[in-house]
């Protein structure tokens, strides 16, 4: 069976993918640490946005992905309501989601060589 070339919206979607898992993991560990949520829901809330994540990568390059990558970005904002620190560091996956969103499809365009 041939595989089929990836297209840059799918290689950098599963980078930002794997961003996001690190900065959640880590992000659950200081704030089990800190106390501030019960380790059963705030473990509960890991394991949803893994499936999440799992689905935006599964189903990457389509519109679907994108806007449930950004619904998924936005909720992750909430994090300021909780704690700050934990806030300001999903920043840097949200920044590279952004980049992911916007430039992804610009490079499948130019490899198709279509005029946009």
């Amino acid at each position: 069976m041939a595989k089929r070339e990836q297209s840059a919206t799918t290689a950098l979607v599963r980078v930002a993918v794997g961003i996001d898992l690190a900065v959640l993991f880590f992000g659950a560990l200081a704030l089990r640490g800190l106390g501030v949520i019960d380790g059963v829901w705030l473990w509960s809330g890991v394991a949803a946005s893994i499936v999440v994540l799992l689905v935006i990568m599964r189903t990457a390059p389509s519109r679907f992905s994108l806007w449930l990558g950004h619904l998924f970005h936005i909720a992750l904002l909430g994090l300021f309501a909780i704690d700050p620190v934990a806030g300001v560091s999903m920043l840097v996956p949200l920044g590279y989601w952004l980049f992911t969103a916007i430039r992804g499809p610009q490079l499948d365009r130019m490899a198709r060589g279509d005029q946009a």
